[in-house]
């Protein structure tokens, strides 16, 4: 018997297959899975080299009664726009069966890692956030940026957007980009970022920062924080004061224990992993506080779930490759 052919499938096709309001639907059903014992523990390893760090993510998600195991590699390199014109992050996501270990299909990652990422950051954000919050603040405007605000964008009403990052004429450009895609939203750039989170209850945070920028001293009360940029030990974006002063959700605990926001708080002996809520899936389906007043600052420490890797791969493999399951999976 011939094993079946593994499916080399084109960014084209996963960007056709993964609009905005998918990607929202596909971060719920990854985050839940977690919760509700339908996906796989999340692993998580790295590779650094000396210009660049390789992200290898891999977990499986049930669908339909189905294994699917992805396995990513990302690699990160600061310095390839500048060098090569290049996104900075660019790798590939691999699909099995999850049952007999027979490869799918591979596929593009960078654009599934940002649609991913920003989704599951606007569905925890939303979970979180205060109802009448939409003054959103988002800093770093790498290329993660307009797809975070396009997802929040789709989520929630927002009254206005502002952008804080390293390079203004970055900041200007994605601000640009936002004004053309999203023609509704008030845009605009800022220069200081202590002065413009004071003014926000929505904050992301997407940088590379290895020192905190935001503290306690910064955000009103009721404000909801999502701290997606640290992914590896050395990255930090908030204050232990900020960590220690909020309620405190995670994606993963266990990877944010080793590479997240919560992983300083602990070495610092200011946390244990008991001033965590919940994991987010938990407050998704109900079996967990999220948010329990107006004034409470809330942190969402985000490393990412490779099940939010895991949930698009098997979609995009579905829509275009397979016999249809379910709507949610085959467009």
């Amino acid at each position: 018997m011939s094993s079946p052919s593994l499916s080399l499938i084109s960014r084209v096709e996963v960007e056709r297959a993964l609009p905005v309001e998918r990607c929202l639907a596909l971060a719920r059903v990854a985050y839940e899975a977690l919760a509700n014992g339908r996906a796989l523990g999340s692993s998580l390893g790295q590779v650094v080299a000396p210009d660049g760090i390789f992200h290898v993510k891999g977990s499986g998600l049930y669908i339909d009664e189905r294994l699917f195991v992805s396995v990513k590699v990302v690699a990160y390199f600061e310095q390839r726009p500048e060098m090569l014109g290049l996104p900075s992050t660019v790798g590939l996501i691999q699909l099995f069966d999850g049952a007999s270990g027979q490869p799918l299909a591979v596929m593009e990652a960078e654009y599934i890692t940002n649609v991913r990422t920003a989704a599951g950051t606007a569905v925890a954000l939303d979970c979180l956030a205060r109802a009448d919050a939409g003054r959103l603040l988002v800093c770093g405007v790498g290329s993660q940026a307009l797809p975070h605000v396009e997802a929040i964008a789709a989520i929630r009403d927002l009254e206005s957007v502002q952008l804080w990052g390293r390079s203004h004429a970055r900041a200007e450009v994605t601000a640009s980009a936002l004004r053309v895609r999203l023609p509704y939203l008030s845009v605009e750039t800022v220069d200081d970022v202590a002065v413009a989170a004071g003014d926000a209850n929505l904050i992301v945070c997407l940088t590379p920062a290895t020192s905190p920028y935001l503290s306690v001293a910064n955000i009103r009360p009721g404000t909801t924080i999502a701290a997606v940029g640290s992914d590896t030990p050395e990255k930090r974006e908030l204050s232990i004061d900020l960590l220690v002063e909020s309620t405190l959700v995670c994606d993963v605990t266990h990877q944010c224990a080793s590479v997240g926001e919560l992983h300083h708080a602990l070495d610092a002996r200011v946390m244990t992993l008991d001033d965590v809520r919940a994991e987010i899936g938990q407050v998704l389906v109900g079996n967990a506080n999220g948010r329990m007043s107006n004034d409470e600052v809330v942190v969402f420490d985000s490393t990412g779930t490779a099940v939010q890797d895991t949930a698009p791969a098997a979609a995009v493999y579905l829509s275009t490759r397979a016999a249809q399951v379910t709507d949610l999976w085959v467009t």
